[in-house]
């Protein structure tokens, strides 16, 4: 469930080499190729399976996924400058269990440019990259809203019979996540999510015909599930001063505010980071209802794509600055994003 994913721009990288004059060769062409890490054998997990043949098959369709953007976006048909070294991984969270709310295999198709150098080589080590999410429930650009401490599984917090409910608890938090503000649809099946300062827009491709995929939380609903989490944990003075002040933070709540959407950040309130006053990120979780159950956990259902939104005088700076495009800007700018929907598995 912890979800996380990591965009290098490679920026001080280019800086760096900048500095030493190398030059890079944009006009030499380039060459693509694919590497499959999704395994193909049954995975294990605390409360589901996954079957070798459902492995096999999302396998498989990320392979098709990849091939239709080397065959379908300009800069994978016909690189120049760089070889494009496309890498299809998993991305479950902790490796052993499977939410409520999910159900697409997750996994993160990425595009790392290796820009070739007038040295006979090439930038391989975290290159200019670009990567798309799929069947991530949480779109991956804003993170969780509950990223708890690492707790030592001894006895000296809570009570080890309740080892299952703690773990319970916590799921129940890791359901909810902040999101940017909804900014257009520009075509059938894909939503553009407003950037923040100094982030990224989020763009999110998905089955139209379907129940909407996020829902609002109510500011009550976060507290509910803070408190079943807390709770559990009274065997340390710390503890249970957390606990009296999630209970003070809520009694601080009015009956209207509680029954609010919820968004992310509190002015003075530490342990329930959250207000119903509209103010900041707000809170979502991933719609079960979503997923169209008659289709096999294979079936590729919802994508998240990000866009750096760099304007052109930004555009022109980086190629000045560190001598190549910002390629993760051009690779969004030419997505054709009516055909992009038409990749979602109906």
């Amino acid at each position: 469930m912890k979800r996380s994913i990591l965009f290098i721009s490679g920026f001080l990288l280019a800086a760096l080499l900048n500095g030493q004059d190398n030059k890079w060769l944009l006009d030499k062409p380039g060459a693509w190729r694919f590497e499959n890490h999704l395994t193909d054998k049954s995975y294990k997990l605390r409360n589901a399976t996954l079957s070798a043949a459902d492995n096999a098959a999302f396998k498989s369709n990320m392979a098709v996924l990849a091939e239709w953007f080397r065959q379908n976006h300009p800069m994978l048909n016909n690189p120049v400058g760089y070889d494009i070294r496309t890498i299809a991984n998993r991305m479950w969270g902790d490796y052993t269990t499977r939410a409520e709310a999910e159900y697409g295999i997750p996994a993160t198709l990425d595009f790392l440019f290796e820009i070739f150098d007038s040295e006979g080589g090439k930038w391989t080590i975290e290159p200019p990259q670009y990567g798309i999410l799929v069947n991530s429930i949480t779109g991956g650009r804003q993170g969780l809203y509950f990223t708890p401490e690492s707790i030592v599984e001894d006895g000296s917090r809570y009570d080890l019979s309740r080892t299952e409910d703690v773990r319970n608890a916590l799921e129940r938090l890791w359901q909810y996540f902040p999101v940017s503000l909804f900014r257009e649809s520009p075509c059938p099946g894909v939503d553009i999510y407003a950037a923040n300062t100094g982030a990224t827009e989020q763009i999110v491709v998905y089955n139209p015909e379907r129940p909407p995929y996020w829902l609002p939380v109510t500011l009550q609903e976060l507290a509910d599930a803070s408190l079943a989490y807390y709770s559990l944990f009274q065997k340390v003075e710390i503890d249970r001063m957390v606990l009296d002040q999630l209970k003070s933070e809520i009694a601080d709540l009015s009956a209207e505010e509680l029954a609010a959407p919820a968004y992310f950040g509190h002015d003075s309130h530490f342990v329930l980071r959250a207000n119903g006053r509209g103010q900041g990120l707000q809170i979502m979780r991933f719609n079960p209802e979503y997923w169209d159950r008659s289709l096999p956990p294979s079936a590729i259902q919802f994508m998240s794509f990000w866009n750096p939104v760099l304007s052109d005088e930004e555009m022109e700076e980086q190629l000045r600055r560190a001598g190549y495009p910002n390629y993760p800007q051009l690779f969004v700018n030419r997505v054709k994003w009516d055909e992009i929907s038409k990749l979602i598995n109906k």
